[in-house]
C-alpha cells in the first residue's frame, strides 16, 4: 500500500455548513473487501447479551441504521490498520481545514470520539437524526452524555458502487440528494437544523469510516469505568 494516499483538494459546500472533499483518498482495490470481511467475522461473534448490554450493537439483529465496529480494537488485518491509519490522517486534515471555514468551531472543539467503521446493506438505511441526539444506555437507564457535547462529524466514504443510499437532509428540502464519490470526505455540524438521512439503499453494501469531534470527552464512558488514560489520549489539545 502506498504510503500518502490522501491530498488536498477544494471542498464545495453540500448545504450551508456542510462541506465535502470529493475524491480525496484512494480506496485500493480489495480493501474495502477485506475489512467488511472483518466486520462479518466480529459479528459472527456477537451474542443477543452482548447486544443487550451495548445498544450500539443492536444492528447487528436487525434494527435499522448501519453496524457499528470499533476498527481500532477490532480489526486484526495489517491491510486494514494501516489503512485506518491513512483514512485518520486524511480525515484531521479535513477538519483542519474545516475549522478554517469556520475558524470560531476551532474554540469549541477539545476531544475526538471513537472511530467508528460503519456499513450496511439492503433493506437498511438512515433514518432522520442530528448526531447530537441522544439515547438511553440501557446498562446505567441515564442518556448517553456523549452526543451533546459533539459539534461536527467526519465521514469518509469508501465506495459508491451501489444505487441509493444518498444523503438528504430535513431542512433543506430544495438541495437535491448528495451521493459522495468513492474516497471522500464530507464534515457537518451535529446539531437539529441539520438533521439527515439517506435515501433507502436498494442494492450493494455501503461502507464508510466515521469520528465525531467533541467539546469534551465522555464522561459516560468514565461513569462506566473505562481509563482515564483511554480517554485523554484523544484529547486535541
Amino acid at each position: 500500500m502506498k504510503q500518502n494516499l490522501f491530498k488536498d483538494v477544494e471542498p464545495s459546500e453540500v448545504v450551508p455548513g456542510v462541506f465535502t472533499w470529493e475524491n480525496c483518498l484512494e480506496v485500493p482495490e480489495g480493501i474495502v473487501d477485506i475489512m467488511n470481511q472483518e466486520v462479518d467475522d466480529w459479528k459472527d461473534g456477537i451474542t443477543k447479551k452482548d447486544v443487550e448490554n451495548n445498544d450500539s450493537m443492536k444492528s447487528v439483529y436487525g434494527a435499522n441504521g448501519p453496524i457499528r465496529f470499533d476498527p481500532e480494537v477490532n480489526f486484526h488485518r495489517e491491510e486494514s490498520k494501516v489503512y485506518l491509519k491513512q483514512v485518520q490522517r486524511n480525515a484531521l486534515q479535513k477538519a483542519a481545514s474545516y475549522m478554517q471555514i469556520f475558524p470560531d468551531v476551532k474554540e469549541e472543539v477539545n476531544w475526538m470520539e471513537t472511530w467508528q467503521y460503519i456499513t450496511y446493506m439492503p433493506p437498511k438505511h438512515m433514518e432522520f437524526h442530528s448526531d447530537n441526539h441522544a439515547i438511553r444506555d440501557p446498562r446505567t437507564n441515564k442518556h448517553h452524555v456523549a452526543p451533546y457535547l459533539r459539534r461536527f462529524t467526519i465521514l469518509t466514504y469508501l465506495n459508491d458502487d451501489f444505487n441509493g443510499g444518498s444523503l438528504v437532509f430535513r431542512y433543506f428540502p430544495n438541495t437535491a440528494p448528495y451521493k459522495p464519490p468513492a474516497g471522500s470526505v464530507v464534515i457537518m455540524p451535529s446539531a437539529f437544523v441539520w438533521s439527515h438521512a439517506t435515501t433507502p439503499l436498494l442494492n450493494g453494501r455501503k461502507a464508510a469510516f466515521l469520528v465525531s469531534m467533541s467539546s469534551h470527552y465522555d464522561v459516560g464512558s468514565e461513569e462506566i469505568g473505562q481509563p482515564i488514560e483511554d480517554l485523554a489520549r484523544r484529547e486535541l489539545r
